[in-house]
């Protein structure tokens, strides 16, 4: 998945503001506002899927049981999502680091696994933005949202082990991955949390051969 560009998210916008329009005029009929709601994100162009996140800088240090792993999520964010932010959703990238050893006749052999998340959220009455780290238990508030992308994007190093022995003399690889975790919706519009997936991306794997 990708992240939505602009003019996909000025549509979310556009539903939003008229169910709010609904709800205050008096009409209170779920399924009405979620029957218009329906067909206009499913009248939403493929196209405006665009912006691919991607894994960049990846430093590995260290062999043989542990490594010590640096990198950057590049094109985290456009403008919009920006904006969603900014009205307090809460934001979570997940991220996803696995060991396999290469094999010739049958799948590759996991043997070992990290998954840890970077959360942002605003507070709009003191205009500042909490970010927590899990991976270090670094959590940090700023008013600068360049800051807060910036300690959002970047993994600065984290420990990466085997939960299964090294086999000495086979390829081993390192894999990475991010992912943006299903926004949740205004509740008004949390009825329709089966469109989540519109809100959701993934880098595709980053694939980083291991010394041996």
């Amino acid at each position: 998945m990708r992240w939505l560009n602009d003019e996909c998210l000025n549509d979310w916008i556009f539903v939003d503001k008229m169910i709010r329009t609904f709800v205050i005029s008096g009409i209170k009929k779920r399924w009405l506002a979620g029957g218009l709601t329906f067909f206009l994100i499913w009248t939403l162009s493929v196209s405006a899927f665009c912006e691919e996140a991607s894994i960049k800088e990846v430093s590995v240090k260290g062999t043989k049981g542990v490594w010590k792993v640096g990198f950057l999520v590049e094109s985290c964010f456009t403008e919009k999502i920006e904006e969603a932010i900014q009205t307090g959703i809460k934001t979570v990238f997940t991220f996803y680091l696995q060991l396999y050893q290469k094999r010739k006749w049958w799948k590759d052999r996991k043997v070992g696994s990290l998954e840890f998340h970077h959360t942002i959220q605003y507070d709009p009455l003191r205009g500042e933005y909490l970010v927590t780290l899990e991976e270090n238990g670094f959590s940090q508030v700023t008013s600068s949202l360049e800051e807060a992308e910036a300690w959002m994007a970047k993994v600065g190093e984290v420990e990466v082990r085997p939960f299964l022995p090294i086999r000495p003399g086979i390829p081993t690889e390192l894999r990475i991955k991010a992912e943006l975790d299903p926004v949740t919706l205004p509740f008004h519009l949390e009825y329709l949390f089966f469109f989540v997936s519109l809100w959701d991306f993934e880098t595709k794997w980053y694939i980083e051969p291991l010394r041996p």
